[in-house]
């Protein structure tokens, strides 16, 4: 009893001692514009500390929340991301340090204490917490003097991650900003600072803008244009309406798509840790996969050009056609890859039904094709084992004998239309 009776008094005081330091501390407030998020920062005015306490409140629809410190930029800052953990219940804090405009990666050099009050509760995010050993880092730092420090804040897109990974692979912000902050305001005893009762003297919003990723659907859209429209839609134009003009125009046209979309890709890559390394399955058939195009591509013009000259098939064309048929699958089957990579799974259904409409489409032109190469066979297996040629008179050859002049027809056949 004496046991029980003195946890619960600790406790109590504990609780009692963090909400005294939440109604006294120091500290400075700053609310987003667009009510995104509100963030406070308490810095402890012991000068050996290299503690910091913040509070971020924002909006549980968002996938992440997010603010950064040591810069007006991403490049070189602080910045601390939180998420869903796995029970969808609290929070999961990750500090991350951010080398470039790309995606912030761990860093295990600081320790976040998840403080009381932290939660998840209907659509609010709130977090409590505490960071050691988070003053300096290589790239910033935070000034106590500092009257007019530069941070950074973004929310991410819509969504879940529930997750208690510290390197979660996330997606690209949906919106983003800056603010500036008088430091000196939030020196004083250290404690969890209250953001409604926070200091805004000195705080100052200087961008808060919405993002929109635009590269990654591009990326998307120009290969499944490419891979799923245009390159069938060429082996359509020279099969079966036999134009090779419009098969050339059609096949520069989604070389050309494929290309664009290749290098969108790889732009799309240096921006996300899970694809800075280039080493994904997504990512490596990609590229072989457009270097093979680009083959096909030089074999089928050189094909077409030796063909004009000649009027005869070249060697090149049996390696022009094989290559087509490996590219448009490959193509193809790589594109379920992409979408999983891109933390957007779902799509990979969209594709799936864009693939059996096409193969829908294709089905009646290939049994179309199949039989009239079945009915060409037999014709010419007729003639080549009856020898029999209909209509001997209409050979140009019958026509003229060794070393004379053109022979008349014969009564009757000479009539136009005769027999036919």
């Amino acid at each position: 009893m004496h046991v029980w009776l003195s946890s619960v008094l600790v406790t109590a005081g504990f609780f009692c001692a963090t909400a005294i330091a939440v109604s006294s501390t120091n500290s400075s407030g700053f609310v987003a514009s667009d009510g995104s998020l509100s963030f406070a920062l308490n810095v402890p005015q012991d000068n050996g500390s290299d503690e910091l306490y913040f509070s971020l409140v924002g909006d549980s629809s968002c996938s992440w929340l997010a603010f950064g410190m040591g810069s007006q930029k991403m490049k070189d800052s602080l910045t601390f991301m939180v998420y869903s953990d796995a029970s969808g219940k609290n929070v999961t804090v990750s500090p991350r340090l951010v080398y470039d405009h790309s995606e912030p990666t761990y860093t295990n050099n600081v320790t976040i204490t998840v403080l009381p009050g932290t939660k998840i509760d209907g659509n609010t995010t709130t977090l409590n917490a505490k960071c050691s050993n988070c003053r300096a880092w290589k790239g910033g730092s935070v000034d106590p003097t500092n009257t007019a420090a530069n941070l950074i804040f973004a929310t991410g897109p819509s969504g879940n991650l529930n997750t208690n990974s510290l390197t979660a692979d996330i997606k690209r912000h949906a919106s983003y900003g800056v603010f500036q902050m008088d430091l000196t305001k939030s020196v004083g005893a250290a404690g969890v600072p209250n953001i409604t009762t926070s200091n805004s003297a000195g705080v100052k919003e200087l961008k808060d803008q919405a993002d929109h990723d635009v590269s990654a659907p591009l990326h998307a859209c120009l290969m499944i244009i490419a891979f799923v429209g245009l390159m069938p839609l060429g082996v359509l134009i020279l099969r079966v309406l036999n134009s090779p003009k419009w098969h050339g125009i059609n096949q520069t046209l989604s070389f050309l798509l494929a290309l664009i979309g290749a290098f969108l890709g790889l732009s799309v890559g240096t921006m996300y840790n899970r694809t800075k390394g280039f080493n994904t399955a997504h990512q490596i058939i990609g590229i072989i996969v457009i270097m093979m195009m680009i083959g096909q591509f030089v074999l089928g013009f050189m094909h077409h050009r030796m063909y004009k000259k000649t009027q005869a098939p070249t060697k090149l064309s049996p390696y022009h056609i094989w290559l087509g048929r490996v590219v448009i699958p490959a193509g193809i089957i790589n594109g379920f890859l992409g979408f999983p990579l891109a933390l957007v799974p779902k799509y990979d259904f969209a594709l799936l039904a864009l693939v059996l409409l096409l193969i829908i489409v294709l089905l009646p032109f290939a049994f179309w094709r199949y039989r009239r190469n079945i009915q060409k066979a037999k014709t010419v297996n007729s003639n080549s084992v009856t020898g029999y040629q209909s209509r001997p008179w209409e050979n140009q050859t019958a026509q003229n004998d060794i070393n004379l002049n053109q022979m008349n027809y014969p009564p009757h056949y000479g009539k136009q239309g005769y027999g036919r």
